[in-house]
Formats: structure tokens, C-alpha cells, sequence
């Protein structure tokens, strides 16, 4: 083995996914992009996920797909003036029409297959299956004895309006990651790459990725100043990074998806509106009774 080749062998870097990547793999049209789901497979062991992200995937999943259907909708044929009527063109016109319209029925029937049965005929529900049903340890699951701890965590950075929380956010989902991500840091010793698309964990600015200024602050202080921590809007650059070879066709369908900037869900555990003022504060007085934290934990909140 070469002495650069051990080099890349010894890389230590990991990677978190959030949901809004996940789901563009329905939006998208092209098979160029969903070939980069399945390059996630031989590096499953170094991906980074919650059940949250699980959640949020499963809770949007037939929402986007119903989106895409009715991207399905033919517009109606053009009317055509009599005295053409006869000629080969609206012969030919009548003809596209009509396949085009079989084309759509088609797809259409294996979309109904994707929502009564995913875990047969939906490639990308199978896929991450296979992420959120891992037993690496980097995969925080509803069984593991972290989970209540990450949880209590989640909920004071959000009451206390810290970020990923956005104005008007009624979730602790995307807080709840973050605690994630930060308890992996700690022990992974490694580079983690933020794959991000909602705008949540920082900015993009021509096609690089700026964590918030106060997440950036916070890692670290929290995990260590030579813990890296890299936010991206391409799968394809965090896989890259993973020692993934991404051809360059693929490379430029995801850009072209985020060129597209669909609106985006990043919603996970709902707080009633009503009880934004009152409920938090009862929560959140029962979370410092709480004395299972470790002081540590709670440095730079």
C-alpha cells in the first residue's frame, strides 16, 4: 500500500444527512442523482443520524411523492383549426399526445405501487431502511440510553432560542440532531460533514457552505478547536470526502436540483401554538429539576 493510499485509508470523517436530502431523491427526475442514495451503502458505518431525521422522513415521504404526481398532469391537447384537421402534423401531434398520456398513466400506476408497498418497490425507503435501522452507534435510536439525555438537552437549547432554531419553529427536531451530532464529535475524533439543504445549520454562498456563526462557536467549544465540522448543500462533496468516487454525471444532477430550490419540510416533534408561553416554561422547569446531566454537557448553553 502506497504511503498515499494509507493516508486516505486513515481519514477519519463522518457524515450527518438531513431529512430535505433524503427527499429530494423523489423531486429529482433524473436516475443520475438517485444513483448517489445507493453510494451511501459501502460507507453506511460512518453516516450520522437520529431517529428524529427517521421521523421527519417517514412524516413527508407521501407528501412529496403526491407532489411529484401532480407534476404528472398533461396539459390539454392544443386545438387545432379545421382546415388542418386532416394534415400529418395533428396526426402526429394527436399521436405524441397519446403516448405521452400512457407514459404518464404508467408512472403513475408504479407511484401507487411506491405508497401501498415501499418496503418492496420503493428503492430509496429500502435504502434508508438500512441507515435508521443500523446498529452503528452513531445512529441515535429510540432504544439507545443516550436518547433521554440528547432529548432533555434538545429541549433547553430550543426554550432558550438557541440555534438550529428558526423564527417560528415549533419542533425541537433540528436541536435534538444537533446534540446528536455534537455527542458524535466528541467521541468520533474526526471530521463530520453537515449535509443540509434547508438553510437551518447555516448559509450558502456561491456553493459554499458557512455553519452559523454561533453553532460554529459552540462545536468548538463543546467538542474542540480541531474537530471540524464542514456544512454542505451536495451529497455528492460529503461522499467525495468519504472516499466515494461520484462521476461527474451525478455531480451535476444534484446541482441541478439545488438550482431548482424546492420548498423544503423540516418539522419533527409539533408544540401547540397556544402553548408557546406557558407549557414551555412548565417543561422547562421540570427539565432543570432534572439532576441526570452532566455539568459538562451544559458548557456554552
Amino acid at each position: 500500500m502506497t504511503r498515499h493510499a494509507r493516508g486516505r485509508a486513515a481519514k477519519k470523517v463522518y457524515a450527518f444527512i438531513d431529512t430535505n436530502i433524503f427527499l429530494d431523491f423523489y423531486r429529482d427526475s433524473t436516475e443520475a442523482t438517485l444513483s448517489l442514495l445507493h453510494r451511501i451503502g459501502p460507507v453506511q458505518d460512518r453516516i450520522i443520524s437520529t431517529y428524529q431525521v427517521e421521523m421527519e422522513f417517514l412524516k413527508n415521504r407521501q407528501r412529496v411523492i403526491q407532489d411529484a404526481l401532480v407534476k404528472l398532469k398533461l396539459q390539454p391537447s392544443p386545438n387545432v383549426p379545421a382546415i388542418f384537421a386532416d394534415s400529418a402534423t395533428n396526426t402526429s401531434m394527436r399521436a405524441l399526445n397519446k403516448t405521452a398520456s400512457e407514459k404518464a398513466a404508467l408512472i403513475r400506476k408504479r407511484t401507487m405501487r411506491l405508497l401501498r408497498d415501499p418496503k418492496r418497490f420503493d428503492v430509496v425507503f429500502k435504502s434508508l431502511t438500512g441507515i435508521f435501522q443500523s446498529t452503528s452507534p452513531y445512529v441515535l435510536t429510540r432504544d439507545m440510553p443516550e436518547r433521554k439525555e440528547v432529548k432533555r438537552l434538545a429541549w433547553r437549547r430550543f426554550i432558550l432560542g438557541y440555534p438550529p432554531r428558526k423564527s417560528g419553529d415549533n419542533s425541537v427536531g433540528d436541536a435534538l440532531n444537533w446534540e446528536w451530532i455534537i455527542r458524535c464529535g466528541r467521541s468520533l475524533q474526526g471530521t463530520i460533514l453537515l449535509v443540509s439543504r434547508d438553510g437551518d445549520f447555516g448559509s450558502f454562498v456561491d456553493k459554499e457552505g458557512f455553519l452559523n456563526d454561533q453553532l460554529a462557536h459552540e462545536y468548538r467549544d463543546r467538542v474542540g478547536a480541531r474537530r471540524k465540522l464542514i456544512l454542505t448543500n451536495r451529497l455528492s462533496d460529503a461522499l467525495k470526502e468519504l472516499d466515494v468516487r461520484v462521476p461527474q454525471v451525478e455531480i451535476d444532477a444534484e446541482a441541478a436540483v439545488i438550482a431548482e430550490s424546492p420548498n423544503r419540510v423540516s418539522d419533527g416533534m409539533p408544540i401547540g401554538p397556544q402553548a408557546r408561553s406557558f407549557q414551555e416554561i412548565v417543561n422547562y422547569l421540570q427539565f432543570l429539576q432534572d439532576p441526570s446531566l452532566r455539568k459538562g454537557d451544559l458548557k456554552g448553553l
